[in-house]
């Protein structure tokens, strides 16, 4: 038996809404327009600093490490 995946955006959702933050984009689902929960929520976070990004209505999350390339 599987074990369950957990909601990820796929990769071409991930890299848009990814760089919307970065330019400080407003931000929304590409799946389901639902709003979007930053964590750490100060922007700009710190250098190597672990930021996830998560829909607050269907629960997928992409995840960054910010100040990299």
């Amino acid at each position: 038996m599987r074990k369950p995946r957990p909601n990820t955006y796929n990769p071409a959702q991930a890299l848009h809404l990814i760089t919307s933050d970065r330019t400080g984009s407003p931000l929304s689902c590409p799946s389901c327009s639902g709003s979007i929960e930053r964590d750490p929520g100060y922007v700009p976070p710190p250098p190597r600093a672990h930021v996830t990004l998560r829909c607050t209505t269907c629960g997928r999350f992409a995840r960054y490490i910010a100040g990299a390339a």
